[in-house]
C-alpha cells in the first residue's frame, strides 16, 4: 500500500513525507513544484531518494488517478493549495486549484475506494472576534472569512461532509493555525519566516501584523496531527479544531530578541483578522493529539537549524 501526499514537497507537506518515511511506508509525491521547494532542504539524501516524486497538478484529475492506480495508492493526504495571499491576488485560480483540486480528490477517492483521505482546512475559515460570542470556538462554529482562500477552505469543509454522507469517503479535515518552522517560504504564516530565520542568520526583520495574538502552531506538531489521522479508524468528527501555542507576535519578538541578544526586529501595526482561539476537545478525544511544542520551543529548535546549516554557533 502507497501513501499519495498531493503538495508533498511543501512545507507541511515535506514534514509529513519524513514522518511516513519513519513509519517505513511507501510514499509518492505529488506536486507542482517539486525541484523549487520545501522538500528539498528537510530531507536528506537518503530519504530524497526513498520516496518517488512525480511532478503533477491536482487540477489534472485524469493524470492524478493514473498515479493513484499505477503506484496501488490506498490513502490520501491532500495539501495542495494556493495559500494567502496568492489566493486573494488570483481568486479564479484559487478556485480551481483550492476548490476543484480538492473536489478532484475526493471523486478519485470515491471512484477508486480508496481507504482514507486526510486533508488541511484552516482557521481562515473563521471570522473576526466580534462575530462570535464564544471565547473559543467550537468545531462546528459558523465561518466568516475574510479571504478567498478562507472561502475556498469553507466550501472544501462542505463538500467533505457532503462526500463522506453521499458517497461514504471516509475523510478527516484538519484547521490549521500559524504554522511554521524551517522551510515555510510563502503563506499567511510566512511572516514567522520573517520573524525567526532573519534574525537567526544575523539580518534585520520588519514582521507584519505586529498588534496581534496568534495560536502559534509548530510544523511538527501539524505533521503529527496529519499522521495521528491518517492511520486512524472512522471518526465521529469530520473536521477538527486544532492549536498550538497562543501568544503575542510582540512576545515573540521580544523572546528572539532574548534569544539572540542584538536582533534587530521591527513590528509593523495590524492584525490578521482573525479569531485565534479555538477549542480542541474533539481532536484530543478522537485523535489523541495535543500540541508538543510552546512558542518558545519551536522558535529556538528553528532558530538552531538554521544556524547549524549557516555554520553559526547553536544558541
Amino acid at each position: 500500500m502507497s501513501y499519495l501526499v498531493t503538495g508533498g514537497a511543501g512545507f507541511i507537506g515535506s514534514y509529513v513525507v519524513r514522518g511516513l518515511l519513519k513509519k517505513e511506508e511507501n510514499v509518492v509525491v505529488y506536486d507542482l513544484t517539486p525541484e523549487e521547494n520545501s522538500i528539498q532542504q528537510i530531507l536528506t539524501k537518503q530519504e530524497l531518494n526513498q520516496i518517488v516524486m512525480i511532478k503533477g497538478d491536482v487540477v489534472d484529475i485524469i493524470q492524478l488517478m493514473n498515479i493513484i492506480k499505477e503506484y496501488e495508492v490506498k490513502k490520501i493526504i491532500h495539501l495542495a493549495y494556493l495559500l494567502i495571499p496568492d489566493s486573494n491576488r488570483n481568486p479564479s485560480l484559487a478556485v480551481k486549484v483550492n476548490c476543484q483540486g480538492f473536489n478532484n480528490v475526493l471523486e478519485a477517492a470515491r471512484v477508486l475506494e480508496l481507504k482514507k483521505v486526510v486533508w488541511a482546512s484552516s482557521a481562515a475559515v473563521f471570522g473576526p472576534p466580534e462575530y462570535y460570542t464564544d471565547e473559543y470556538l467550537a468545531d462546528d462554529a459558523p465561518h466568516h472569512p475574510v479571504s478567498v482562500y478562507g472561502a475556498c477552505k469553507s466550501l472544501n469543509e462542505y463538500m467533505a461532509s457532503y462526500y463522506f454522507d453521499k458517497f461514504k469517503v471516509d475523510n478527516v479535515g484538519l484547521r490549521f493555525t500559524a504554522v511554521y518552522g524551517l522551510g515555510r517560504i510563502r503563506g499567511a504564516s510566512a511572516f514567522a519566516t520573517e520573524l525567526i530565520e532573519k534574525p537567526a542568520l544575523g539580518k534585520p526583520a520588519k514582521v507584519p501584523c505586529g498588534d496581534d495574538t496568534i495560536d502559534w502552531q509548530y510544523v511538527e506538531d501539524a505533521s503529527k496531527a496529519i499522521l495521528l489521522a491518517i492511520k486512524s479508524k472512522k471518526t465521529k468528527t469530520r473536521i477538527f479544531n486544532t492549536r498550538g501555542d497562543l501568544r503575542s507576535i510582540k512576545e515573540a519578538a521580544k523572546y528572539i530578541q532574548r534569544l539572540i541578544p542584538g536582533a534587530d526586529v521591527t513590528l509593523k501595526p495590524g492584525k490578521f483578522g482573525i479569531i485565534w482561539k479555538y477549542k480542541t476537545r474533539r481532536i484530543e478525544q478522537e485523535l489523541g493529539f495535543k500540541p508538543e511544542y510552546s512558542m518558545e520551543k519551536g522558535i529556538k529548535k528553528t532558530v538552531n537549524i538554521l544556524r547549524q546549516k549557516a555554520d553559526l554557533p547553536l544558541i
